[in-house]
C-alpha cells in the first residue's frame, strides 16, 4: 500500500521532479564549464609567459654570440693585452726551447710497470 501511495506521488510530481534534475544538471554543466575556462585562462597566461621567457634568452643569446664574436677578434685581444701593459712578442724578449730528441725504441727495465 505505501508502495502504491509512492508510485502515484512519483507520478503526480513527475514533472517536478524532472525540472529539478534538469536544473541540477545544467547547473553542474555550467560549473564545470567555468572551471574549464579559468584552467584555460590560466594556462594560456602560463603559455605565453614561457613564450616570453623564449623571446628573452633567444635575444640575450644572439647578444651574447655578437659579443663572443668581437673579443675574438685578433685586433681586440692585442688593443685588451696592450690595455693591461702587455706589450706584442719580439725576437729580444721570446725564448725558444727546443724539445729534446725522443730515442724511437724505447725500452722498459724489469722493475718498470705501465
Amino acid at each position: 500500500m505505501i508502495r502504491f501511495e509512492m508510485l502515484r506521488l512519483l507520478r503526480q510530481n513527475a514533472n517536478l521532479i524532472a525540472i529539478v534534475s534538469l536544473t541540477l544538471a545544467v547547473v553542474w554543466v555550467a560549473l564545470l564549464i567555468v572551471n574549464n575556462q579559468y584552467k584555460v585562462r590560466a594556462l594560456t597566461s602560463e603559455i605565453e609567459q614561457e613564450q616570453e621567457q623564449y623571446r628573452r634568452l633567444l635575444d640575450e643569446q644572439r647578444e651574447i654570440n655578437i659579443e663572443l664574436a668581437k673579443v675574438t677578434l685578433p685586433g681586440y685581444i692585442a688593443s685588451r693585452a696592450r690595455d693591461m701593459g702587455l706589450e706584442p712578442a719580439r725576437n729580444e724578449n721570446t725564448v725558444i726551447l727546443q724539445p729534446k730528441p725522443v730515442p724511437r725504441f724505447v725500452t722498459r727495465k724489469e722493475g718498470d710497470r705501465s
